[in-house]
């Protein structure tokens, strides 16, 4: 018999770790490499302690717990997701999905289950990208998309560099990112969108992902008094990306249902009462499902940009930091999710990720599959973010079947 999933104790396990890092709300706020996000990695190992798991941590920050297997020389089947978390953030998004991992190690030690190929459960570093850019920086160092020193180097807005956050926490391991032994990789997430509790879908297949390309703008005007400068002989930077971003806003409502565009950061100078201001940086992004369609949103925004610069002589220069997918991912694996699914009696759909995830930068290096749990009402980076404790057992059960079919007994 397939051990089963401890419902109550997973759900325990997202309780106590929503209790590092609350906010008022009920949420959770874990940036990458803060005190909370450390104090979140601690509590994770020791629930993984008893386990006897072996536990790696790489120079990026990624952790590695590693169930033995009785063949040694088997590749190990992966799983996992982030704990970190975004200033708002919810409960779920991430942690559900390490949870879950954790929660398949505890029922195959429970049950005194061996099995043949080794497992690995995995936290990655800054998932979400709220603290340091780009997101999923673990997971890209370690498939070689972005390079160690590059990541090492980048700041937050304090000006604290991720080498200088990771020696801090102690969070920088001895290991050299790289892709490691996997013949698979599993990741449970929450569904972050309305489809699933609208499609009363218990269990989504996630086939691929959307194409997302991030982009920081800074606009140079020119300082001056807001007193005595005239409104025509302004160059405000500010007003300018205010333009930027209703371009940005309209980009995305005319590329739906199939894309999305959104800014979500800007910085100001000086920000002074009395100045006008003469430097603004934003960050926004284009996804679409089509490749072809987010490269055509990109132009036509570049396009509105370069108007809004000429009409009010300011100077906008764009830098494209990042991109990823789209990504298909494994059929096979795809398969035995929704075959396990069934053998549960649980309803599934296939789905198309819009939001990033680290099995981005694992899929091209090994056979990857993501399952999503419903997520109620759609709320994610949220405090009000929530999956019920059935859903979440739900989706862990379905990844303790398929982790138990691939590592064999």
């Amino acid at each position: 018999m397939t051990p089963t999933i401890d419902s109550d104790r997973l759900w325990q396990s997202i309780m106590d770790m929503a209790e590092i890092g609350p906010t008022p709300e009920g949420g959770s706020c874990r940036l990458a490499l803060t005190s909370e996000d450390t104090a979140a990695r601690a509590l994770f190992l020791r629930w993984c302690k008893p386990l006897g798991l072996h536990h790696d941590q790489d120079a990026i920050g990624n952790m590695f717990l590693r169930r033995a297997g009785s063949d040694t020389t088997a590749p190990a089947i992966a799983f996992g997701s982030h704990l970190d978390t975004v200033p708002t953030g919810g409960r779920f998004d991430g942690i559900a999905g390490v949870l879950a991992g954790l929660e398949v190690l505890r029922a195959l030690h429970d049950a005194g289950i061996a099995t043949r190929a080794p497992l690995e459960l995995v936290n990655w570093m800054n998932e979400e990208g709220s603290r340091f850019s780009p997101a999923m920086m673990g997971s890209r160092v370690a498939a070689g998309e972005l390079p160690l020193a590059r990541a090492l180097a980048i700041t937050d807005d304090a000006g604290i560099s991720v080498a200088q956050a990771l020696a801090d926490s102690g969070q920088g391991g001895a290991l050299t990112p790289a892709p490691r032994d996997w013949s698979a990789w599993l990741e449970l997430h929450i569904e972050q969108g309305p489809v699933m509790e609208a499609t009363g879908a218990e269990i989504g297949i996630v086939v691929g992902t959307m194409h997302a390309r991030y982009f920081q703008i800074t606009v140079t005007g020119e300082p001056s008094h807001v007193g005595p400068t005239e409104m025509n002989r302004r160059h405000d930077s500010l007003a300018a990306a205010a333009e930027v971003i209703m371009e940005v806003e309209r980009a995305g409502l005319a590329a739906e249902p199939g894309g999305r565009a959104s800014t979500s950061w800007i910085e100001n100078t000086p920000n002074a009462r009395g100045n006008v201001p003469h430097i603004t940086r934003l960050h926004f992004d284009v996804r679409h499902n089509s490749q072809e369609a987010a490269v055509a949103m990109d132009a036509s925004l570049r396009q509105s940009m370069s108007g809004i610069a000429e009409r009010r002589g300011v100077r906008i220069d764009v830098n494209p930091y990042a991109a990823f997918g789209p990504i298909a991912f494994d059929r096979r694996l795809g398969a035995l999710l929704r075959q396990k699914a069934a053998a549960r009696q649980l309803t599934t759909r296939d789905m198309i990720a819009a939001a990033g995830h680290d099995s981005v930068f694992m899929a091209p290096l090994v056979p990857s599959a993501m399952l999503f749990v419903p997520s109620v009402a759609g709320i994610t980076h949220n405090p009000k973010e929530y999956s019920t404790k059935e859903q979440v057992a739900r989706g862990a059960q379905v990844l303790l079947d398929a982790v138990l079919e691939l590592a064999g007994i």
